[in-house]
């Protein structure tokens, strides 16, 4: 398998399908499933579907918000350091940053 499927914990012929992005947040892979399935109490191994299901992914959002992008942030106005933690190849960073200044605007 490659690297970046083996990073996600795809090990079954079928896993990038099957573990695909889904969600507000588009968990992928079979270990951010396994992880948040554990988290949570939903079981998105067997039925990785819930994870597009508006209460679902919600509920995962926050929790990878709390687990995976907080603890590794000191600077929440950088958009930079929050995306590396959720997206590390920057997928559409410019956006992200342009909608950031403008969330900032009518948050003060």
């Amino acid at each position: 398998f490659p690297v970046t499927i083996q990073i996600l914990g795809n090990v079954k012929a079928g896993d990038g399908e099957r573990f695909r992005g889904r969600g507000f947040i588009q968990l992928t892979g079979r270990d951010n499933y396994r992880a948040a399935s554990q988290a949570l109490g939903i079981d998105l191994i067997k039925n990785p579907d819930l994870a597009a299901r508006p209460d679902v992914a919600a509920e995962i959002a926050i929790w990878y918000w709390f687990e995976r992008v907080r603890p590794g942030v000191m600077d929440f106005a950088n958009t930079v350091a929050v995306t590396k933690r959720i997206n590390p190849a920057l997928a559409g960073i410019e956006d992200r940053h342009e909608n950031f200044k403008y969330y900032l605007k009518y948050m003060r």
